[in-house]
């Protein structure tokens, strides 16, 4: 039997519902959270999810849900906690769990964060934009963070998720680290 595919589009509401099952709840932050809607998912699943973002977006006015496939509103009472700034590593040390979807230049300091702070962390890392530290030809991204994560001493394992374009994660989960 073949797993169901998603468009990308459904990433926040696949990543939650993973989440929700090897995690749990927990107090969380999305680094480069954007609109926050994977927040608003997981504080919907009694998480305690907090944005950081430098830019200040709001929440998408809709979502659909991809078991029953009916758009759910989010109205203007609906509300995430937010920092509006870059991501600076003194944030972590108040989470329980790091999380960096298309993190910008945040990679790197999610899993510098993680190891000092004994942080789990949850990382889908796509390109090497703003990254502190050398672009080398013919190196692969991912197993470089991978390597790097090891390094620190991160019990790192990787997760392929069901849904089109950049879907392999790297995370820890508590009862490794």
């Amino acid at each position: 039997m073949t797993t169901r595919r998603y468009p990308h589009q459904f990433r926040f509401q696949v990543i939650s519902s993973w989440l929700a099952e090897n995690y749990s709840p927990r107090i969380a932050l999305d680094v480069g959270g954007g609109k926050g809607l994977l927040a608003y998912l997981l504080n919907r699943r009694g998480w305690d999810v907090t944005v950081v973002d430098p830019v200040n977006q709001p929440l998408p006015p809709k979502y659909k849900d991809i078991i029953s496939g009916q758009r759910i509103l989010i109205t203007n009472r609906d509300q995430i906690h937010r920092i509006t700034a870059p991501f600076a590593e003194d944030m972590a040390k108040d989470f329980d769990l790091l999380i960096g979807l298309h993190a910008h230049g945040s990679n790197i300091k999610i899993l510098n964060m993680a190891a000092k702070y004994k942080k789990d962390f949850l990382i889908l890392p796509c390109c090497v934009i703003d990254e502190p530290i050398e672009i080398k030809g013919g190196i692969n991204w991912m197993n470089s963070l991978e390597e790097y994560a090891t390094k620190l001493g991160l019990p790192v394992k990787r997760h392929t998720f069901n849904f089109v374009r950049q879907s392999t994660a790297l995370y820890t989960i508590e009862q490794d680290l």
